[in-house]
């Protein structure tokens, strides 16, 4: 599975439907890592913009990670 647009905002919709799809630590370990890349990627964004997107991404993956651990 593969991003087919380069738009930070196309990214970040896979990226979410990658944490989704997460059922193991080492997959989390692996999009944490791709979340990092991809702060570093669009770091040249607008604040607000730029804030908004890693806020949504990170939060989605910690409840990813709390879901996964309370189950």
């Amino acid at each position: 599975m593969a991003a087919t647009s380069r738009h930070h905002g196309d990214i970040s919709i896979w990226i979410e439907k990658v944490i989704d799809s997460c059922e193991t630590p080492s997959q989390e370990l692996s999009v944490r890592r791709l979340v990092r890349l991809y702060e570093k990627q669009y770091s040249y964004l607008e604040y607000p913009v730029y804030r908004e997107l890693i806020l949504r991404l990170q939060n989605k993956l910690n409840s990813k990670f709390v879901s996964r651990i309370q189950n």
